[in-house]
């Protein structure tokens, strides 16, 4: 038979064993993040790289390396529990020792007084709670804002104003090979009576997001269709892995509709396209001059993109734009530039006349799509 006071040290002795070997997966844990940090840096570099080759398609390579980012930014599942598993076992372990060390050496009567020497295992116990979020988030990444500032998420990298701001990327060399195009479709009308539409659809082979888009059709002076508001995508997670979607191919973006009947069926449809990314001051201009055939009008050669350095706009922390300079160098940007903010909607107009009403104005809600 023991004796309390020897009882006593062993449990505290058990109990330091057992905080020790806490303490050695917190260094087994850091020395693996340390190591995903550097794989992910060279990951993010050679992104950065393959931006800049804007003569070379390359996709399909930076898809690739987006899904190489993922795997190196998660890891597998079940060592991840049992590592969280050792860690909450642990713990409740070692506080069972300390209040069975309380308990051991408490000598009646009871005061008031003697809350005080629970104070340090109260303080202890919050201690080690924060030690094991830490772990646990350090573990998995995901929704920790901790460590997103140090490694941004999978999701992240396929956001133009993210990447732009993050790693300073071009972004006019990210959406050159995002292969940005516009595609109108023809759709049946669902009654006898009623106008055929056109459905007008971006186009993106890779989909990055997260900027704001000023969309018009026009035949001369003619406007058709006036698109405008923030390119938000959001792909539910993977059925299998049940993991984050990070980039998608083939993406198909609604923007609206318009009136079939009144597109040039034996002319070329001219198409201004503006990219507001967050961070830029000055928007990335596409023309594209698209043509019917069978059921579509579609582009016949890769839309001119540039730089339109008369157009100077800030974006607010709320998200707001602010047009500083050029607002007549595209139709409506002074009618609209009240409601163009990165608040994840698309607008569009049909058929706009010379002054835009308010009434006019219609909500695109079709979901983005993969085709």
């Amino acid at each position: 038979m023991f004796t309390h006071t020897s009882y006593i040290f062993i449990l505290l002795s058990i109990t330091a064993g057992l905080l020790t070997l806490l303490s050695s997966v917190g260094i087994f844990v850091s020395l693996i993040i340390q190591r995903r940090v550097e794989r992910l840096q060279d990951i993010l570099e050679e992104l950065t790289d393959q931006s800049y080759q804007e003569d070379l398609n390359l996709s399909g390579k930076i898809y690739n390396l987006i899904e190489k980012y993922q795997m190196q930014y998660l890891l597998p599942d079940k060592p991840s529990k049992t590592i969280v598993n050792y860690m909450d076992l642990t713990i409740s372990v070692v506080i069972t020792f300390w209040a069975a060390t309380l308990v051991l050496s408490y000598q009646p009567p009871w005061h008031w007084q003697s809350l005080v020497s629970l104070f340090p295992m109260i303080v202890a116990f919050v201690l080690m709670f924060f030690f094991r979020q830490l772990l646990k988030n350090a573990i998995n990444p995901l929704n920790n804002q901790l460590l997103n500032a140090i490694i941004p998420p999978p999701v992240k990298l396929r956001s133009v104003s993210f990447l732009s701001h993050y790693v300073n990327v071009s972004v006019k060399s990210i959406l050159k090979q995002a292969r940005l195009n516009l595609v109108v479709r023809k759709q049946s009308s669902l009654k006898a009576d009623c106008d055929t539409l056109g459905a007008v659809v971006l186009k993106e082979e890779l989909s990055f997001d997260d900027f704001l888009y000023y969309c018009r059709l026009h035949t001369g002076n003619h406007n058709l269709f006036l698109g405008f508001g923030q390119i938000a995508i959001t792909f539910p997670k993977d059925d299998i892995t049940n993991k984050p979607v990070p980039i998608q191919r083939n993406v198909n973006i609604p923007l609206g509709r318009t009136y079939w009947h009144i597109l040039p069926h034996k002319d070329f449809l001219s198409v201004q396209l503006l990219v507001f990314p967050r961070g830029e001051k000055y928007p990335i201009e596409y023309n594209f001059d698209l043509r019917e055939e069978n059921d579509y009008f579609v582009s016949w050669e890769e839309p001119m993109a540039r730089i339109n350095r008369s157009i100077i706009y800030q974006v607010t922390e709320q998200g707001k734009v602010i047009l500083r300079d050029g607002l007549d160098e595209a139709p409506y940007l002074k009618h609209i530039q009240d409601s163009l903010a990165f608040d994840g909607k698309r607008r569009f107009v049909v058929n706009p006349g010379a002054e835009l009403e308010p009434d006019e104005v219609k909500h695109c809600d079709e979901t983005v799509f993969v085709h």
